[in-house]
């Protein structure tokens, strides 16, 4: 399931791939790009871009390529990846390009130059050809390469270079130039590539959701002021502006709205730039206190002279939410059904198997064979008080927790199942389409490769706790995923079998708790097994009933009907 089509889009609109069908013309964009052609069209030699991290060098690149590429008097090469140990690696790498074939292994440095030179004289003269050579990540350059180019500008006729060169790089490149004078004067065009102002990052934002239109119409899922935060937040950078309106397009899926507010921009904002969070609570008192005075001064009007009375009677719909029967099977709210209570058993239940015995990907349990296989309840005595409390899911607005629970990198035999299995407690559809809504860049789901990251969104478990008191032995509690499963993952054979239990609380954040995979209707019962356990274990341990009566969990701490409880 791709998100964009849900929002009736043909196109993911914020890929951060270079696709030239996505370049957006802003002022300096344009600029520069004007000025290159002509460069190029005159066969000047040598031009150099410098720009920051994320300004938009690679796309303005594949730009220069899709003009000249269709044109027969031009000839274009990239090499992507500069960085070369030797001058024979680079004089062979640029001489198979030209050529079309790697040069004889015993071909020389001499042989090398002669072979690039002949080919220039034979394109640019006999042929009349322009010859481009573009190169992306410039910083990157030796400076035997550098060296090695200033001699290509070398082959010229008396009107032109032969081989016109392009640099795109980073900032630091600026320093090489400095140091290397002969390579400096030769530079025909240099372009500083800066920030976009706030006119242009809104028109890009509203160009790419356009682009990526069924039917061309001009939408507008984000508000005036989360835009200014947005760009206030990137500074204006491209990249951090794609990457920023792809999280709050996810965000606004999974949490059931049909806008991008200020409120859901500033928490992303805060996910994807964490060292910004104090700068966009100013944005957000700066961008909302005027609209605060106006609403009190419009109330204040209306009860003076038109003795106006509010109606608190019925909640009101506000625009930024969408009911949950409006949107698509597959984009509603991710809230887990109630779980039954467990069953009470005599031994130790089934641990949850470890990620790297996780199971390949397959269809949920149906649940007749859930129900059969699930033991008959226990009634709990009428006097026990419930240890957590039903838990609403985080849609309605009155909890506030991160949309994400964080990233995990999958290792060898590691699938997606075995990770939704782990971190959720359970593997179900919902779980499944969440996970792929929140990584679209998982092509299939079946062929999930070593190293690749993968985002858990933040599912809240709506819990169904039995009448009767629990306790759990919870054995470490860390602050983050990647290291609660990293805790998981390096668990010894023998060990006492774990579940990674997450949960939110106001006053602490996001927390992961790794509990032995059963709980206790006893405490003597619980502090007995903690006991039992071997040192090392038992040592940081501890026993546990009451979680804070405002923790939202994302995975059920009763296990649902996985896992037996112990009864003492």
């Amino acid at each position: 399931m791709d998100y964009f089509s849900i929002l009736n889009l043909n196109r993911e609109p914020f890929s951060n791939s270079p696709d030239p069908d996505f370049f957006y013309g802003s002022r300096q964009h344009l600029d520069c790009l004007q000025k290159l052609e002509l460069a190029l069209r005159l066969r000047r030699g040598l031009n150099v871009i410098i720009g920051d991290v994320g300004t938009g060098k690679t796309t303005l690149c594949r730009q220069v390529i899709r003009r000249f590429t269709d044109t027969e008097e031009f000839e274009t090469h990239l090499i992507l990846d500069p960085h070369f140990t030797s001058t024979t690696e680079f004089l062979a790498s640029v001489a198979a390009m030209f050529k079309g074939r790697k040069p004889a292994r015993d071909t020389n440095d001499w042989q090398l130059k002669e072979l690039i030179k002949q080919y220039l004289f034979g394109r640019g003269v006999d042929e009349g050809k322009t010859v481009i050579l573009i190169i992306d990540e410039g910083q990157k350059l030796p400076i035997f390469c550098m060296e090695l180019l200033r001699e290509f500008l070398n082959y010229e006729t008396n009107e032109y270079k032969l081989l016109q060169i392009v640099i795109f790089a980073q900032l630091e490149f600026q320093n090489t130039i400095r140091a290397y004078s002969n390579f400096a004067d030769r530079i025909n065009l240099y372009h500083f590539l800066k920030p976009m102002n706030f006119r242009d990052s809104r028109s890009m934002i509203r160009f790419r959701l356009e682009k990526s239109s069924n039917n061309f119409k001009t939408y507008s899922f984000f508000s005036k002021p989360a835009l200014l935060a947005i760009y206030l937040a990137t500074g204006g950078y491209p990249r951090k502006i794609i990457n920023l309106c792809h999280r709050c397009i996810l965000t606004m899926i999974i949490q059931n709205r049909n806008v991008v507010d200020l409120f859901l921009a500033r928490t992303c904002i805060g996910r994807v730039f964490p060292n910004r969070s104090r700068r966009t609570k100013k944005i957000a008192i700066a961008l909302g206190l005027p609209a605060v005075a106006v609403a009190v001064a419009i109330f204040a009007i209306g009860f003076h002279w038109y003795g106006f009375r509010p109606n608190f009677s019925k909640p009101a719909v506000g625009p930024g939410r969408l009911a949950a029967n409006q949107l698509p099977r597959a984009a509603r709210g991710p809230a887990v059904s109630p779980q039954e209570s467990p069953a009470e058993a005599k031994t130790d239940s089934a641990a949850v198997p470890a990620p790297a015995n996780a199971p390949a990907i397959a269809p949920p349990t149906a649940p007749a064979a859930t129900a059969a296989a699930a033991p008959a309840f226990v009634a709990p005595t009428a006097a026990a008080q419930p240890a957590v409390r039903p838990l609403k899911p985080a849609a309605d607005g009155n909890q506030r927790h991160a949309d994400s629970l964080g990233q995990v990198t999958l290792m060898r035999r590691e699938t997606l199942s075995g990770l939704i299995q782990s971190v959720y407690g359970d593997f179900n559809s919902k779980y499944f389409k969440s996970l792929i809504l929140a990584n679209p860049s998982i092509d299939d789901p079946d062929r999930v490769t070593i190293g690749q990251t993968v985002e858990l969104p933040a599912i809240p478990a709506r819990v169904q706790p039995p009448d009767s008191a629990a306790w759990w032995v919870r054995l470490a509690r860390k602050d983050n995923l990647n290291e609660a499963y990293r805790y998981l993952r390096e668990l010894p054979r023998g060990s006492p079998r774990l579940r990674l239990l997450p949960y939110w609380q106001p006053d602490k954040g996001l927390q992961f708790a790794l509990v032995l995979d059963q709980y206790f209707v006893k405490k003597s019962s619980a502090a007995k097994r903690l006991q039992q356990l071997p040192r090392k274990y038992a040592t940081g341990g501890e026993v546990l009933s009451i979680w804070s009566k405002d923790a939202v969990f994302f995975a059920d701490p009763f296990f649902g009907h996985r896992t037996k409880h112990r009864g003492g």
